[in-house]
């Protein structure tokens, strides 16, 4: 538990951890894997529009899209970093071959 003073009273609240994990998350501050998924996944339909959703596949990797050209990367990259508010590397950027990679990259860089 957490207590936050609160200078125009003369108590304190109680907050528990578990409340203020959500509230990031609620807040967008703070992401939890089901949202990462699910996030990133939406990317992918937004980029490849003719996407069906039996196609699309976690371990799928670049070469197995057929509209997967440097400028798919570029929107992938693009729409991720804005999502998240997060800057890739362009290293980093040219290694993400799949939608698992991008969630892993994500990841690293909201902890």
């Amino acid at each position: 538990m957490i207590s936050i003073p609160i200078p125009t009273f003369s108590s304190t609240i109680t907050i528990s951890r578990r409340f203020i994990y959500y509230l990031l998350i609620f807040a967008g501050v703070l992401y939890n894997k089901d949202e990462i998924e699910k996030m990133v996944k939406e990317i992918f339909f937004e980029v490849f529009p003719t996407l069906a959703e039996s196609n699309f596949g976690w371990e799928k990797e670049q070469k197995d899209y057929d509209n997967w050209d440097s400028f798919a990367q570029l929107n992938l990259i693009t729409f991720a970093e804005a999502k998240f508010g997060i800057e890739f590397s362009l290293e980093e950027s040219i290694e993400i071959k799949s939608a698992r990679e991008l969630v892993e990259r994500i990841n690293s860089h909201l902890k």
